[in-house]
């Protein structure tokens, strides 16, 4: 990482109220991560470990536009997209047939549920 880059970080979380920061030239790969399947020996560890939802909590800006995300298009999807509607969705029915495809449904419900974990919104 660039010292222009590092010093963009540190002056961003210093501006948004974090007393902490601590700069690693690379994060932990030799654990296993209990969160996420990771490479398996004898392929190398990642190089990037994602984090859990929640690990970091959106403010300024980027909350901003979260929450204007969640109250439009975003979060009124089963109003305007045919692929959410419950009636002839393959992806609700047990026999996996309908007129609807069925994989545009868990997509957007993983982004629409780790959206509103990030708000906190229980709507």
């Amino acid at each position: 990482m660039s010292k222009e880059i590092v010093l963009t970080l540190l002056m961003a979380g210093a501006m948004s109220g974090f007393a902490d920061v601590t700069v690693v030239e690379r994060p932990d790969t030799a654990r296993p991560n209990s969160f996420y399947a990771g490479n398996r020996a004898p392929l190398q560890p990642s190089p990037f470990i994602k984090m859990p939802v929640g690990t970091v909590k959106a403010g300024g800006w980027l909350r901003k536009q979260l929450e204007l995300q969640a109250a439009g298009f975003h979060g009124r999807l089963t109003e305007i997209s045919g692929f959410l509607r419950k009636d002839g969705n393959a992806w609700l029915s047990r026999a996996g047939e309908g007129k609807n495809g069925w994989e545009e449904v868990p997509y957007w419900l993983k982004g629409f549920g780790d959206c509103a974990y990030l708000l906190g919104n229980e709507e």
